[in-house]
């Protein structure tokens, strides 16, 4: 659960941060800015998608276990 809670938090603040960069890219026009929200919104994704791997693990090793009691 603590895995889980800790790859959501960071998608939450990549995505975040990359709202501003997306700001910024259409407020200035700035290229390193597009860089940046293209590389934050992959870098959400990514998080978002461990944290789902962590819960299931999570629930994988809660069925090995209850697998084991008599």
């Amino acid at each position: 659960m603590m895995a889980q809670r800790l790859w959501l938090g960071l998608a939450v603040v990549y995505t975040c941060t990359a709202v501003v960069q997306l700001y910024l890219l259409v407020a200035t026009g700035a290229v390193w800015a597009g860089t940046l929200t293209a590389v934050g919104f992959v870098a959400a994704l990514l998080c978002a998608l461990a944290s789902w791997k962590a819960s299931k693990q999570e629930r994988d090793d809660t069925r090995e276990i209850d697998s084991h009691r008599p």
